[in-house]
Formats: structure tokens, C-alpha cells, sequence
């Protein structure tokens, strides 16, 4: 049974993996090489058959060979594949060989319902206030244009809060809350990361000017540098983990996972506590009254004079 998870590529994810771990298998992504596709679907003597593939990077001359590897199991086996957008030959043949499961983003009206849905999952209950204020963030900011990216960077925020002391409160949400990780952070963090001043200053300066918000891009700084001593854990128990298993494990694009990995493997763990308390206090200073710019550039001097790429 082939089962295709396409719409909102943060939604076609989870509910992937949700429906992996229901059947009984792995709840990871490969990548789709057709010989690892057709080795992971046969399954063992032990093991369910099934596989989870990942074709969200799949080029269009890489189907043709993929697709001869699924017409060509079982029907027994079970193959989940994600393909938020589909190429329309694809979604016709996905149509006629197995069944594709949408998972649309939400519309602009229905994102505060679904903002309370996923706070109730993780066991709070937050007022009408906090869950208007939050929905408005992604569509006020044009994230809906881009909604893996935007429903993605909303649930970090929303996981952020079940650390909040009680109650929570609007106030405690505007100050804590930060949106909208733009790709072109990684530049920064790696500039800062490497301990280059100027090349930090001048990404800093030129991310502001092309209208990026100095409290928003100590957000996506945060939220990179998470991610990374993420990736630095995992990199303990793995040495050789590959941007798919990353991706699949921190739930990012590939690309991003590549990319994350990359800056993981030149950091030290107690030093990325370190930058992330520099962020924290410089987003608390920012959002308090402070010169926002001014607390983004100290910030910045901070991480790249504190030279947090030394390596363990």
C-alpha cells in the first residue's frame, strides 16, 4: 500500500511519522535512493515491511527509477512517502497506484484554532488573547506564503511556553515570542560561530536593511543555535549521520539539516548554552524598551568575540 503525504510540509511530516509509528515502523525518513527504498520496504525476518521516504529534494529524472522500484513491491508492503507539492505526474500516478493523504495549512481564519488545538497537545490551555496574538504573527508577517516554514517556527514557539511560569499571560508571550527564521541566517551564525566580527556585522546590517526586524533575527539566531547543539548531540552518538537521518531528527528541510550539521561539527556544547543566554538577554533587553539594533549588534559582538567554534 503506497501512501502519499503531500500540502503543508510541516503537517504531511508529522502525520508521516504519526502514521509510521501506528503500522508499526521506524518513524524515520530515508532518503529516496531506489536500492535503500527497495531494501527498507522488504523489511526482515522480525521486522514489519514497510519504508518512509522522504521526496521533498527528489529531482524529476530521479522518479522514473524510483517509481519502477515501487511498481515493482508488493502489495503487502507499506510505503509512506512525503511530497508536500508533487509534481502533477506524480500526484496522478500516486492517485492510480496508492492514496494520497492532504494535509492543507491552515487559512488565515482557521489558524487560531489550530494554534489552541496544538497548545492542548502539549498540555496548555491558552486564552483567546495569547492564541489570536500568535496566529496573527504568521499571517501579519506573510509566513502563510511560505507555511512550512511558518507553522514549523509556531510550534517551537507554542513548545517554548510550557516552560513559562503560570499563569500565561499575553505579556509573557509578547516578550518571549519570536518568529519567521530566515535561511539566510545561516551566514550569520557561521560568521559568528567562526569568530569573524566583521562579516557578522556586515550580515547583521544587511539583513536589517532588506527590512528583517534586529528582534526577529535574534529569534532566528536562537533558534538556529538550538538547533545546532541539537545536532552536536546527535553527532556524539553518530559521527557519520548523514543530512537525511539530521533532518528526519530535528525536523528540517535537508537542506537546513545539511546546513545545521555543518555548524555542529566546529561547536562546543558548554559554549552554545553560553551564546544562547547572550541571545535571551539581548531579545529580553530588545523587547523591554532598548534600541532593538543596538541589542542585535552587541549581541553580535558577544558571540563572535566569545569564539564559541572552539572545537571540544
Amino acid at each position: 500500500m503506497i501512501q502519499a503525504f503531500t500540502g503543508d510540509a510541516f503537517l504531511a511530516r508529522e502525520a508521516l511519522l504519526g502514521e509510521a509509528t501506528l503500522q508499526g515502523l521506524p518513524p524515520r525518513l530515508i532518503p529516496p535512493e531506489p536500492q535503500i527504498v527497495a531494501q527498507e520496504a522488504g523489511g526482515g525476518l522480525f521486522g514489519p515491511s514497510g519504508v518512509c521516504a522522504d521526496l521533498r529534494e527528489l529531482a524529476e529524472a530521479e522518479w522514473k527509477p524510483l517509481r519502477e522500484v515501487l511498481d515493482s513491491l508488493p502489495p503487502s508492503a507499506l510505503v509512506l512517502l512525503l511530497d508536500p507539492k508533487p509534481t502533477a505526474a506524480r500526484k496522478k500516478w500516486y492517485a492510480e497506484k496508492g492514496q494520497i493523504r492532504d494535509n492543507p495549512t491552515p487559512s488565515p481564519h482557521e489558524l487560531s484554532q489550530w494554534v489552541t488545538n496544538r497548545a492542548k497537545h502539549y498540555g496548555l490551555k491558552l486564552p483567546a488573547a495569547i492564541t489570536n496574538y500568535l496566529a496573527g504573527l504568521i499571517s501579519a508577517k506573510g509566513s502563510y506564503e511560505n507555511p512550512a516554514l511558518g507553522l514549523e517556527a509556531l510550534d517551537q514557539e507554542i513548545k517554548k511556553l510550557t516552560f513559562v511560569s503560570q499563569p500565561v499571560t499575553l505579556e509573557k508571550v509578547q516578550a518571549l515570542v519570536a518568529l519567521d527564521v530566515p535561511i539566510s541566517g545561516f551566514d550569520l551564525v557561521r560568521s559568528t560561530t567562526e569568530g569573524k566580527l566583521n562579516a557578522a556585522f556586515k550580515q547583521a546590517r544587511e539583513l536589517m536593511e532588506r527590512g528583517e526586524d534586529p528582534i526577529r533575527i535574534l529569534g532566528a539566531l536562537s533558534w538556529q543555535y538550538v538547533r545546532a547543539a541539537k545536532a552536536w548531540a546527535l553527532l556524539q552518538e553518530n559521527p557519520m549521520l548523514g543530512e537525511g537521518e539530521a533532518a528526519s531528527a530535528l525536523g528540517m528541510h535537508p537542506y537546513a539539516a545539511k546546513q545545521t550539521l555543518l555548524l555542529a561539527k566546529g561547536l562546543n556544547a558548554e559554549a552554545v548554552e553560553a551564546a544562547l543566554g547572550t541571545l535571551a538577554e539581548a531579545e529580553q533587553a530588545a523587547k523591554t524598551g532598548k534600541d532593538p539594533r543596538l541589542a542585535l549588534e552587541r549581541a553580535v559582538i558577544a558571540l563572535a568575540q566569545s569564539k564559541v567554534s572552539i572545537h571540544r
